[in-house]
């Protein structure tokens, strides 16, 4: 007979918090308490990383259906309103918007790393360091921190980390370095652009962040956090650098990069698709192009024309990240509909008062502590209406959680983004797995010294506008 293990735990844990809040909602009639205590369950079964985080999140969000149903049902019957709403309300709180783009992008990057065209681009840049492992280096940083711009920071470590991977086992470089310090850079290197990470969308999308605002503030602080973080990486890593021998070198960047094309017809429609979806991307806003809509008309083509391997590409999505973030979305839905968020809302608007540079302040620094242990995306989430509600004070205020949720990832542990999830998982898939302390000591090291630095640059940016 099989032990009970996490899943039963996790099972038995789920009905316990169904019924405490079906409790409180049918002999209580306190649906916000009922809501929020869903909420919490969840996410504490979800951050202990034994139950599936998709299954969770979708039983979740299912729990918090039934509760507003019945919460709606029961205030029917007595005719008083106890904040149940009915389920197709609940669904309806869901961010689409962002779940589309990610389906979108993900087909994207699906078709283009088929055809070649990463490893293309890879083998062409990394060709110039001739082996220099220094010189290797930076390049890997610079190309990452370029495509941090027009990929999400998931998005970004699956098309680079895999090409770093193989090439610096090709040349016998620990790839470690390369990994840790790619994830760090991806992560500040996202913060100009809306889709340069998916909480960055989220927090767009509920404050009305203008995406031109969003990139001339950021992009020169993205570059100064580059500057800054360049010599401390090199000085960090600096033991484990050398020089690949000649004979190796020479058998790896003689490679003609055309040999990584796998299929012509992909690498040219995938090269085609990438153009449009930058182009899109810098000038879509202007006209009220949003991206969703840009990178789902490229997707859609670049499936239309792929013909039979386009199922290829679509099982190759992330679906278990999408039906996720489905959950995840649900449930703040649920915390936006019993005004839970608005309470807390109304509490940060009580600590901040109408201080425009304390609130900058307090929503760079509070949400990058609880990004570190959290997910930045369920922090993004639940914390954009309240960013939303602040914007009287300084139009920097939804500036100021998307850096610190961006930030917040690396600091203290690398359990804050999925970009760091993923390099973790391919050195682990590799036999020689990256030391969690390590990730933490230069992870936080920088991520401390980012934040002061931030705190600093906006404070300037809100004397610059008057505020």
């Amino acid at each position: 007979m099989k032990k009970p293990g996490w899943e039963t735990i996790g099972a038995v844990s789920s009905a316990i918090m169904t019924l405490i809040a079906l409790i409180l909602t049918v002999v209580y009639h306190n649906v916000p308490g009922a809501i929020a205590v869903v909420f919490v369950g969840t996410y504490l079964l979800i951050s202990t990383e034994k139950v599936n985080r998709t299954a969770m999140s979708l039983l979740g969000v299912a729990i918090a259906g039934v509760v507003l149903f019945v919460g709606f049902e029961i205030g029917r019957i007595l005719e008083i309103e106890l904040g149940g709403v009915e389920f197709v309300e609940l669904i309806e709180h869901i961010e689409w918007t962002t779940i589309i783009f990610i389906i979108a992008m993900s087909i994207i990057v699906s078709v283009a790393a088929s055809s070649g065209l990463f490893q293309f681009i890879a083998l062409k840049i990394a060709a110039r360091s001739q082996g220099d492992h220094k010189q290797l280096y930076i390049t890997f940083l610079v190309f990452v921190s370029g495509i941090s711009l027009f990929f999400d920071t998931t998005s970004t470590m699956l098309i680079v980390a895999p090409l770093t991977i193989e090439l610096c086992k090709a040349l016998e470089i620990d790839f470690k370095p390369f990994l840790v310090s790619e994830a760090i850079v991806c992560n500040f290197s996202s913060i100009p652009s809306i889709v340069g990470a998916v909480p960055n969308l989220v927090i767009a999308g509920r404050t009305g962040l203008d995406v031109g605002f969003l990139f001339l503030v950021f992009m020169p602080l993205s570059i100064i956090l580059f500057l800054v973080s360049l010599p401390i990486f090199l000085r960090w890593y600096g033991s484990s650098f050398g020089t690949t021998e000649e004979h190796r070198i020479d058998a790896v960047f003689s490679i003609d990069p055309t040999t990584m094309i796998k299929d012509r017809w992909d690498f040219n429609i995938s090269a085609a698709a990438i153009v449009f979806l930058v182009i899109g991307f810098a000038i879509g806003p202007s006209f009220g192009i949003v991206p969703p809509m840009i990178a789902l008309v490229i997707a859609g083509f670049l499936l239309l024309l792929s013909h039979e391997r386009a199922n290829e590409f679509l099982n190759k999505v992330g679906w278990p990240t999408v039906f996720f973030l489905v959950g995840l979305f649900g449930l703040v839905g649920a915390l936006s509909l019993t005004g839970i968020i608005n309470l807390i809302g109304e509490g940060i608007g009580d600590i901040v008062g109408e201080d425009p540079a304390f609130a900058t302040v307090f929503l760079i620094w509070i949400p990058a502590m609880l990004s570190a242990f959290l997910d930045n995306l369920p922090v993004s989430a639940v914390l954009a209406p309240i960013a939303e509600s602040l914007m009287h004070l300084s139009p920097t205020i939804p500036l100021a959680l998307v850096f610190a949720v961006n930030i917040g990832g690396y600091i203290f542990t690398p359990l804050g983004s999925p970009a760091n999830m993923v390099v973790i998982g391919l050195s682990e898939a590799e036999h020689d797995p990256i030391p969690f302390i390590e990730f933490v000591k230069i992870g936080t090291l920088l991520g401390m010294i980012h934040l002061a630095i931030g705190s600093v640059y906006l404070l300037f940016i809100n004397f610059i506008l008057g505020v």
